[in-house]
Protein backbone atom coordinates (compact mmCIF):
# COMPACT_ATOMS: atom_id res chain seq x y z
CA UNK A 1 0.00 0.00 0.00
CA UNK A 2 2.85 2.34 0.83
CA UNK A 3 4.46 1.70 -2.56
CA UNK A 4 1.17 2.46 -4.31
CA UNK A 5 0.89 5.78 -2.45
CA UNK A 6 4.45 6.71 -3.43
CA UNK A 7 3.76 5.83 -7.06
CA UNK A 8 0.66 8.04 -7.08
CA UNK A 9 2.65 10.98 -5.69
CA UNK A 10 5.31 10.51 -8.37
CA UNK A 11 2.72 10.41 -11.17
CA UNK A 12 1.07 13.59 -9.90
CA UNK A 13 4.42 15.37 -9.60
CA UNK A 14 5.41 14.41 -13.14
CA UNK A 15 2.04 15.50 -14.49
CA UNK A 16 2.36 18.90 -12.84
CA UNK A 17 5.92 19.13 -14.10
CA UNK A 18 4.94 18.63 -17.70
CA UNK A 19 1.80 20.77 -17.69
CA UNK A 20 2.74 23.80 -15.62
CA UNK A 21 4.07 26.80 -17.49
CA UNK A 22 7.80 27.53 -17.65
CA UNK A 23 9.18 30.75 -16.13
CA UNK A 24 10.14 33.58 -18.45
CA UNK A 25 13.43 35.19 -17.44
CA UNK A 26 14.23 38.61 -18.87
CA UNK A 27 15.54 38.79 -22.45
CA UNK A 28 19.11 39.78 -23.18
CA UNK A 29 19.76 43.53 -23.15
CA UNK A 30 21.12 45.18 -26.35
CA UNK A 31 24.70 44.27 -27.33
CA UNK A 32 24.70 41.38 -24.86
CA UNK A 33 24.42 37.62 -25.31
CA UNK A 34 24.06 35.05 -22.56
CA UNK A 35 24.79 31.39 -21.94
CA UNK A 36 24.09 28.97 -19.09
CA UNK A 37 26.64 27.29 -16.82
CA UNK A 38 25.79 24.41 -14.50
CA UNK A 39 27.03 21.17 -12.96
CA UNK A 40 27.12 18.82 -9.97
CA UNK A 41 23.46 17.73 -10.12
CA UNK A 42 21.17 15.83 -10.00
CA UNK A 43 22.40 13.35 -7.39
CA UNK A 44 19.10 11.79 -6.26
CA UNK A 45 15.54 11.07 -7.34
CA UNK A 46 14.42 14.17 -5.48
CA UNK A 47 16.97 16.33 -7.30
CA UNK A 48 16.11 14.71 -10.61
CA UNK A 49 12.57 16.07 -10.35
CA UNK A 50 13.98 19.54 -9.74
CA UNK A 51 16.39 19.12 -12.64
CA UNK A 52 13.41 18.71 -14.96
CA UNK A 53 12.27 22.15 -13.83
CA UNK A 54 15.77 23.50 -14.41
CA UNK A 55 15.74 22.20 -17.97
CA UNK A 56 12.42 23.94 -18.64
CA UNK A 57 13.97 27.16 -17.34
CA UNK A 58 16.87 26.77 -19.76
CA UNK A 59 14.49 26.22 -22.67
CA UNK A 60 12.53 29.34 -21.71
CA UNK A 61 15.66 31.54 -21.66
CA UNK A 62 17.41 33.32 -24.52
CA UNK A 63 20.66 31.35 -24.39
CA UNK A 64 23.23 30.83 -27.13
CA UNK A 65 24.40 27.57 -25.52
CA UNK A 66 24.84 25.79 -22.20
CA UNK A 67 28.11 24.67 -20.62
CA UNK A 68 27.85 21.71 -18.25
CA UNK A 69 31.00 21.30 -16.13
CA UNK A 70 30.38 17.67 -15.15
CA UNK A 71 29.03 15.46 -12.39
CA UNK A 72 25.89 14.74 -14.39
CA UNK A 73 24.80 12.18 -11.74
CA UNK A 74 26.04 10.44 -8.63
CA UNK A 75 25.62 6.78 -9.64
CA UNK A 76 25.48 4.30 -11.33
CA UNK A 77 28.05 4.78 -14.11
CA UNK A 78 26.13 2.65 -16.59
CA UNK A 79 25.82 3.12 -20.34
CA UNK A 80 22.08 3.52 -19.81
CA UNK A 81 22.69 6.41 -17.42
CA UNK A 82 25.06 8.08 -19.87
CA UNK A 83 22.48 7.74 -22.63
CA UNK A 84 19.71 9.14 -20.42
CA UNK A 85 21.72 12.28 -19.76
CA UNK A 86 22.80 12.64 -23.38
CA UNK A 87 19.17 12.45 -24.51
CA UNK A 88 18.34 15.24 -22.08
CA UNK A 89 21.12 17.38 -23.48
CA UNK A 90 20.13 16.67 -27.07
CA UNK A 91 16.56 17.86 -26.48
CA UNK A 92 17.45 21.26 -25.06
CA UNK A 93 16.60 24.31 -27.15
CA UNK A 94 20.14 25.68 -26.85
CA UNK A 95 23.06 23.32 -27.58
CA UNK A 96 24.86 21.79 -24.58
CA UNK A 97 28.65 21.55 -24.40
CA UNK A 98 29.61 19.04 -21.73
CA UNK A 99 32.95 18.34 -20.04
CA UNK A 100 33.12 15.25 -17.78
CA UNK A 101 33.23 15.29 -13.99
CA UNK A 102 34.72 12.77 -11.57
CA UNK A 103 31.37 11.15 -10.69
CA UNK A 104 30.88 9.75 -14.16
CA UNK A 105 34.30 8.16 -14.65
CA UNK A 106 37.02 8.79 -12.04
CA UNK A 107 34.93 7.48 -9.11
CA UNK A 108 33.15 4.70 -10.97
CA UNK A 109 35.30 2.06 -9.24
CA UNK A 110 33.04 2.44 -6.18
CA UNK A 111 30.61 -0.43 -5.61
CA UNK A 112 27.55 1.83 -5.66
CA UNK A 113 28.63 3.21 -9.01
CA UNK A 114 29.11 -0.22 -10.57
CA UNK A 115 32.70 -1.27 -9.73
CA UNK A 116 33.94 -0.13 -13.15
CA UNK A 117 37.48 0.64 -14.26
CA UNK A 118 37.68 4.45 -14.53
CA UNK A 119 39.57 4.59 -17.83
CA UNK A 120 37.10 2.18 -19.42
CA UNK A 121 34.26 4.46 -18.35
CA UNK A 122 36.02 7.52 -19.78
CA UNK A 123 36.33 5.74 -23.10
CA UNK A 124 32.58 4.96 -23.07
CA UNK A 125 31.80 8.61 -22.30
CA UNK A 126 33.84 9.60 -25.33
CA UNK A 127 31.97 7.11 -27.50
CA UNK A 128 28.49 8.03 -26.26
CA UNK A 129 28.68 11.80 -25.78
CA UNK A 130 31.15 12.88 -28.45
CA UNK A 131 30.23 10.83 -31.51
CA UNK A 132 28.00 12.05 -34.32
CA UNK A 133 27.38 15.63 -35.40
CA UNK A 134 27.33 18.29 -32.67
CA UNK A 135 24.60 20.93 -32.65
CA UNK A 136 27.18 23.66 -32.21
CA UNK A 137 30.26 24.09 -34.39
CA UNK A 138 33.09 23.11 -32.04
CA UNK A 139 36.62 21.97 -32.72
CA UNK A 140 37.67 18.87 -30.75
CA UNK A 141 41.12 17.74 -29.72
CA UNK A 142 42.37 14.56 -31.35
CA UNK A 143 42.26 11.57 -28.97
CA UNK A 144 40.87 13.78 -26.18
CA UNK A 145 37.59 14.47 -27.93
CA UNK A 146 35.93 15.73 -24.75
CA UNK A 147 38.08 18.88 -25.06
CA UNK A 148 36.23 21.44 -27.16
CA UNK A 149 36.88 24.93 -28.50
CA UNK A 150 34.60 27.40 -30.26
CA UNK A 151 33.99 31.12 -30.71
CA UNK A 152 30.97 33.35 -30.31
CA UNK A 153 30.86 37.11 -30.88
CA UNK A 154 34.63 37.45 -30.59
CA UNK A 155 34.91 35.37 -27.39
CA UNK A 156 36.88 32.11 -27.38
CA UNK A 157 35.37 29.27 -25.36
CA UNK A 158 37.36 26.18 -24.37
CA UNK A 159 36.74 23.09 -22.23
CA UNK A 160 39.35 20.71 -20.82
CA UNK A 161 39.01 17.40 -18.97
CA UNK A 162 40.40 18.45 -15.59
CA UNK A 163 38.46 16.63 -12.87
CA UNK A 164 38.10 16.34 -9.12
CA UNK A 165 39.31 13.38 -7.06
CA UNK A 166 42.77 14.99 -7.29
CA UNK A 167 42.60 15.11 -11.08
CA UNK A 168 41.93 11.34 -11.09
CA UNK A 169 44.98 10.64 -8.89
CA UNK A 170 42.91 9.53 -5.91
CA UNK A 171 43.84 5.93 -4.96
CA UNK A 172 41.37 3.10 -5.58
CA UNK A 173 41.54 -0.71 -5.42
CA UNK A 174 43.21 -2.08 -8.51
CA UNK A 175 44.84 1.18 -9.57
CA UNK A 176 47.74 0.53 -11.95
CA UNK A 177 50.62 2.40 -13.53
CA UNK A 178 48.43 2.86 -16.61
CA UNK A 179 46.00 4.96 -14.56
CA UNK A 180 48.85 7.19 -13.38
CA UNK A 181 50.28 7.53 -16.88
CA UNK A 182 46.84 8.46 -18.24
CA UNK A 183 46.65 11.40 -15.81
CA UNK A 184 49.99 12.75 -17.02
CA UNK A 185 49.03 12.35 -20.67
CA UNK A 186 45.58 13.89 -20.24
CA UNK A 187 46.87 16.86 -18.24
CA UNK A 188 49.56 17.51 -20.85
CA UNK A 189 46.87 17.48 -23.56
CA UNK A 190 44.73 19.83 -21.45
CA UNK A 191 47.63 22.30 -21.22
CA UNK A 192 48.26 22.21 -24.96
CA UNK A 193 44.58 22.70 -25.72
CA UNK A 194 44.24 25.55 -23.23
CA UNK A 195 47.33 27.34 -24.54
CA UNK A 196 46.01 27.11 -28.10
CA UNK A 197 42.82 28.89 -27.01
CA UNK A 198 44.84 31.85 -25.75
CA UNK A 199 46.95 32.03 -28.92
CA UNK A 200 44.30 34.00 -30.84
CA UNK A 201 45.09 37.58 -29.90
CA UNK A 202 42.06 38.76 -31.89
CA UNK A 203 39.75 37.25 -29.25
CA UNK A 204 38.29 39.89 -26.94
CA UNK A 205 38.00 37.42 -24.06
CA UNK A 206 38.53 33.74 -23.18
CA UNK A 207 36.12 31.51 -21.25
CA UNK A 208 37.62 28.27 -19.90
CA UNK A 209 35.54 25.49 -18.32
CA UNK A 210 36.41 22.29 -16.47
CA UNK A 211 35.07 20.28 -13.54
CA UNK A 212 37.70 20.36 -10.77
CA UNK A 213 38.06 22.92 -7.99
CA UNK A 214 41.85 23.17 -7.74
CA UNK A 215 43.61 24.86 -4.80
CA UNK A 216 44.47 28.08 -6.63
CA UNK A 217 46.05 29.94 -3.75
CA UNK A 218 48.23 27.15 -2.39
CA UNK A 219 51.95 27.55 -2.91
CA UNK A 220 53.46 25.78 -5.93
CA UNK A 221 54.41 22.25 -4.99
CA UNK A 222 51.32 21.86 -2.81
CA UNK A 223 48.86 21.91 -5.70
CA UNK A 224 49.85 18.62 -7.31
CA UNK A 225 48.49 17.04 -9.43
CA UNK A 226 46.93 20.31 -10.67
CA UNK A 227 50.23 22.20 -10.57
CA UNK A 228 51.34 21.74 -14.20
CA UNK A 229 48.01 23.02 -15.48
CA UNK A 230 47.68 25.91 -13.02
CA UNK A 231 51.19 27.15 -13.75
CA UNK A 232 50.45 27.19 -17.48
CA UNK A 233 47.08 28.87 -16.92
CA UNK A 234 48.68 31.64 -14.87
CA UNK A 235 51.19 32.29 -17.65
CA UNK A 236 48.50 32.51 -20.31
CA UNK A 237 46.20 34.80 -18.30
CA UNK A 238 49.09 37.19 -17.61
CA UNK A 239 50.20 37.14 -21.24
CA UNK A 240 46.67 37.54 -22.67
CA UNK A 241 45.89 40.64 -20.57
CA UNK A 242 42.25 40.73 -21.75
CA UNK A 243 39.33 39.32 -19.68
CA UNK A 244 39.45 35.63 -18.76
CA UNK A 245 36.57 33.75 -17.13
CA UNK A 246 37.08 30.32 -15.57
CA UNK A 247 33.96 28.21 -14.92
CA UNK A 248 34.17 25.09 -12.75
CA UNK A 249 32.24 22.99 -10.23
CA UNK A 250 33.14 20.19 -7.78
CA UNK A 251 32.78 22.10 -4.46
CA UNK A 252 29.07 22.89 -5.11
CA UNK A 253 29.32 26.45 -3.73
CA UNK A 254 28.21 29.33 -5.94
CA UNK A 255 31.19 31.68 -6.08
CA UNK A 256 32.22 34.66 -8.19
CA UNK A 257 35.66 36.05 -7.35
CA UNK A 258 39.20 36.66 -8.60
CA UNK A 259 41.39 34.11 -6.81
CA UNK A 260 45.13 34.53 -6.62
CA UNK A 261 47.09 31.92 -8.55
CA UNK A 262 50.54 31.13 -7.16
CA UNK A 263 50.40 34.27 -4.98
CA UNK A 264 50.07 36.56 -8.02
CA UNK A 265 47.03 38.80 -8.51
CA UNK A 266 45.62 38.70 -12.02
CA UNK A 267 43.28 41.68 -12.53
CA UNK A 268 41.84 40.26 -15.77
CA UNK A 269 40.87 36.92 -14.18
CA UNK A 270 37.39 35.99 -12.88
CA UNK A 271 36.32 32.64 -11.45
CA UNK A 272 32.75 31.32 -11.45
CA UNK A 273 31.97 28.19 -9.46
CA UNK A 274 28.48 26.90 -10.24
CA UNK A 275 26.05 25.78 -7.51
CA UNK A 276 25.64 22.05 -6.95
CA UNK A 277 23.83 19.38 -4.94
CA UNK A 278 21.81 19.75 -2.75
CA UNK A 279 21.09 22.92 -4.72
CA UNK A 280 19.83 22.22 -8.23
CA UNK A 281 20.65 25.36 -10.12
CA UNK A 282 22.38 27.15 -12.95
CA UNK A 283 24.01 30.48 -13.70
CA UNK A 284 23.10 32.77 -16.53
CA UNK A 285 26.29 34.44 -17.75
CA UNK A 286 25.87 37.71 -19.63
CA UNK A 287 28.62 38.81 -22.00
CA UNK A 288 28.69 42.47 -22.97
CA UNK A 289 30.34 43.65 -26.14
CA UNK A 290 33.05 46.33 -26.03
CA UNK A 291 33.46 46.30 -22.26
CA UNK A 292 36.56 46.04 -20.10
CA UNK A 293 34.47 43.95 -17.65
CA UNK A 294 32.26 41.96 -20.04
CA UNK A 295 30.87 39.28 -17.66
CA UNK A 296 27.85 39.51 -15.37
CA UNK A 297 26.14 36.68 -13.50
CA UNK A 298 22.59 35.74 -12.53
CA UNK A 299 22.14 32.79 -10.17
CA UNK A 300 19.08 30.53 -10.52
CA UNK A 301 18.32 27.76 -8.00
CA UNK A 302 15.18 25.62 -8.00
CA UNK A 303 13.54 25.99 -4.55
CA UNK A 304 13.97 22.84 -2.46
CA UNK A 305 10.20 22.59 -1.93
CA UNK A 306 9.35 22.90 -5.61
CA UNK A 307 8.46 19.86 -7.75
CA UNK A 308 6.29 21.40 -10.50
Amino acid sequence: MKRVAIAIVVVIALALLTKSGAPHPSPNPPNIFSFAALGDAPYSFNEDLKFRILMRELDATDLRFTIHVGDIFWHPCSDAMYQKVKDRFDHRRAPVVYTPGDNEWTDCWERGSGSYQPLERLNRIRQIFYSGHPRIAVERQQRFVENARWQHDGVTFVTVDLVGSRNAMKPFPGRTAADDAAVVERTKADIEWMRAAFADQNARAVVLAFHASPPFEDAPGHRNPFEPFLAALEEEIARFKKPVLLIHGDDHEYTVDSPVISRHALPNFTRLEVPGSPDVGWVRVFVKRDSAAPFAFEKHVVPRWKYW
